[in-house]
């Protein structure tokens, strides 16, 4: 049986999220390399292609995704060092994020350089979360192009976070320019509103086909639970109820690949 092929380009690193006592345990996380995991369990034929760190914390990335089956190009790792991100939780357990993303391993790429490494039967290109970022445009826009021209499918999870640049707006603009290049983008009721999108979520959701083109938009909204969205079709999904909840963090990322 032929499998599907994927690729997924994006930060792999490490949360490290607080505990109750105040220490901070470590987990490696990701939204992209996330969703590769999940690609991988689930039987697709997954790629990850973003470098890894040479650190020690990168030798625990890749020893996770061998174990998780997913493919490796070679010789790509990277001697910048593995971004870290700390983990705060709320009393209600909603996740906030301090960002350490300037000079590292995933981002040590050029578009010459990622274009050699994707599979030629590629189906579909998964990016999002921290690599949409404005020093990451010269690098992304022309492989998305390229690979849309070939008929790969692009995917975005925009996933935005507080803080990761100093220039909240210019990082939204180039949100905006990665959605125009999409072909099925992931979207949930707080990243709307972090993009200066108020009120209605369904409705600024909708909004983003305006620059797509014949795209799908996958809305989360908790427990309000999900939307597909087309030009021509809105689907609701309502969520299933459970008895007990355990840690969120990172369950937006797995939610894409259902």
């Amino acid at each position: 049986m032929m499998r599907n092929k994927v690729a997924v380009f994006g930060e792999a690193l490490f949360d490290l999220l607080q505990q109750s006592n105040g220490d901070y345990r470590p987990f490696v996380g990701g939204s992209p390399f996330n969703v590769a995991r999940s690609f991988a369990k689930q039987g697709l034929d997954c790629c990850y292609l973003s470098r890894i760190g040479n650190d020690d914390l990168g030798s625990q990335i890749m020893h996770a995704a061998q174990l998780d089956g997913i493919q490796l190009p070679e010789n790509n790792r990277s001697d910048k060092p593995t971004s870290l991100a700390l983990v705060y939780k709320d009393e209600n357990g909603h996740p906030s994020y301090q960002l350490y993303r300037k000079s590292v391993a995933d981002l040590d790429m050029t578009a010459e350089q990622l274009l050699a490494i994707i599979p030629a039967d590629v189906e579909v290109f998964h990016t999002g979360s921290l690599a949409l970022v404005p020093e990451m445009i010269d690098v992304l826009t022309p492989v998305l192009i390229k690979l849309k021209n070939r008929g790969v499918k692009i995917s975005i999870d925009i996933n935005v976070r507080l803080g990761v640049e100093l220039d909240h707006s210019q990082y939204v603009g180039a949100i905006w320019q990665f959605i125009a290049l999409a072909d099925i983008v992931k979207v949930s009721d707080e990243d709307l509103h972090l993009m200066g999108l108020q009120d209605d979520p369904i409705y600024h959701a909708a909004e983003l086909l305006s620059v797509m083109n014949d795209g799908i938009v996958a809305l989360t909204l908790g427990e309000q639970g999900a939307f597909i969205i087309t030009d021509g079709l809105t689907v609701q999904q309502d969520i299933i109820p459970t008895r007990s909840f355990g840690d969120a963090v990172g369950a937006g990322d797995t939610f894409f690949l259902h």
